[in-house]
């Protein structure tokens, strides 16, 4: 039989999945993942341990699963996206990486959208995303401006997935979906040399590595590595995605206009759309390069959804049994006794539906008459609302695909339904991530013939919510 290892290396849990070519998770490897928390807006993460626990999730699959080594077709690799990860020439770290949800690039972020807002349109007009502080241009800034000897000492800037990828086969590459982030231009799909040069960064183009598509399978796992882990000589593994993209693959939505919602540590509302149709550079919009062909998608991720619930289920509701919340919050009236909660509890504020490295988390409304349960219903109607307003630029007449840790929350999920007048459709599964990943493995092993085919294959309705 055959079967595909799905890598999810994300910011809470590093994940290896095995998938049969039907999109059936068989077996999950994780391992709780320790961002460092420095001050108020740093964050960072030890790049050596995120793969020892990496490669212990596929070394417990190997000998735990039902998959011999032969039986592995390939392996696809996924993780957190943006952040700063850089690596010197003997292939090691030369720092912690920095993370996408580290705030400490707020300065930089103001110097091109404050004092020189010139530079920030170039930006945003370029690549598509405006400059965000966790964006790798503006740690590349922050870096170059604070830290530019511990800069020098690198050769090489990855992303997550591709300091796992380099791990397992040793190769250097970088793909569309990551890289098109804050590097690449968007109408092109090459590196933005022009905009490192205005931003004095051009020395740093040469650590970009070459950019590829993210099923292009670019190494096989190294000999040593495979011995190590249980894996055949020579397993095939792909370039890869950033992992928003990934879910998006693996609930389906790889066509135009397709919706879909990841309710995770960051809500990612995701619009598929042509590029013909992408208005680089539009407030209220950030494209994001899709792993289909030429389509993009209008990714709106705020810096935190479900850490909201977290905070609230922990401080406030005192228990941490989801069904008994959710029967809580069930009882109360929609509109939460008039107390409304301003869903910004990241450390580096907000960024979508809008920029504000400062923005907090707040409740209003509060009077004798407001329960506990009116406050942890709040708190699930502020993420919500935050959802219909990055989706404003969606086919009201289309369906919402959602996923993520959230989706088990039927409750929410009929209040997305509502809030947003939309269909929403939930996803039979949990891994999406690594689930997305093993189907554009599929796809370059030629399992399935293409995006679509792989979505018909193995994407499987679970509940549908009406409004």
């Amino acid at each position: 039989m055959n079967y595909i290892i799905g890598i999810d290396a994300g910011t809470s849990f590093v994940k290896a999945v095995l998938f049969d070519v039907a999109g059936n998770e068989l077996m999950t490897q994780s391992q709780v993942n320790e961002p460092m928390y420095i001050g108020d807006v740093e964050v960072e993460q030890d790049m050596n341990i995120l793969w020892e626990k990496v490669a212990l999730c596929i070394k417990k699959i190997m000998q735990q699963g039902p998959a011999s080594k032969a039986d592995i077709l390939g392996i696809g690799v996924t993780g957190q996206g943006e952040g700063c990860w850089l690596m010197d020439r003997s292939g090691n770290p030369v720092q912690n990486a920095i993370l996408w949800c580290d705030g400490r690039a707020a300065e930089e972020v103001a110097d091109v959208t404050v004092d020189h807002p010139e530079l920030g349109r170039m930006i945003y007009e370029t690549t598509g995303t405006p400059p965000l502080t966790g964006t790798q241009l503006m740690l590349l800034k922050w870096m170059h401006r604070h830290r530019r000897d511990v800069l020098d000492k690198a050769s090489t800037m990855f992303f997550c997935k591709d300091w796992v990828r380099y791990k397992l086969t040793g190769k250097i590459n970088g793909d569309l979906t990551d890289a098109g982030t804050s590097l690449l231009d968007s109408q092109k799909g090459t590196v933005a040399l022009d905009m490192l040069k205005k931003l004095g960064l051009e020395k740093y183009g040469a650590y970009i590595p070459e950019i590829v598509t993210p099923n292009t399978i670019v190494g096989e796992v190294q000999n040593d590595v495979a011995a190590e882990l249980g894996l055949r000589e020579g397993t095939p593994v792909i370039a890869g995605t950033i992992d928003v993209v990934a879910d998006a693959v693996a609930l389906g939505a790889v066509k135009e206009n397709d919706i879909c919602v990841v309710l995770g540590t960051t809500c990612a509302n995701e619009i598929i759309k042509r590029k013909d149709q992408c208005q680089f550079g539009k407030p209220g919009t950030r494209f994001e390069k899709h792993a289909v062909g030429d389509l993009f998608m209008n990714l709106m991720p705020t810096m935190n959804g479900t850490p909201n619930i977290d905070w609230v289920i922990n401080e406030i509701g005192l228990q941490q049994d989801f069904s008994a919340i959710d029967k809580m919050i069930a009882a109360v009236p929609a509109g939460s006794g008039g107390v409304i909660y301003h869903p910004y509890i990241s450390a580096a504020g907000e960024r979508a539906p809008f920029y504000h490295p400062y923005a907090k988390a707040s409740f209003f409304g509060i009077s004798t008459h407001t329960t506990r349960a009116d406050l942890i219903r709040a708190v699930y109607e502020g993420i919500t609302f935050s959802i219909k307003d990055c989706l404003q630029d969606a086919n009201k007449d289309g369906k919402i695909y959602v996923a993520g840790g959230g989706a088990k929350s039927a409750v929410w999920v009929q209040m997305i339904a509502d809030i947003t007048g939309m269909e929403v459709v939930v996803s039979d599964g949990n891994e999406f991530g690594a689930k997305g990943a093993a189907m554009m493995l599929g796809t370059a092993v030629g399992v399935y013939r293409d995006y679509e085919d792989a979505a018909a294959k193995t994407c499987k309705i679970k509940q549908v919510y009406k409004p």
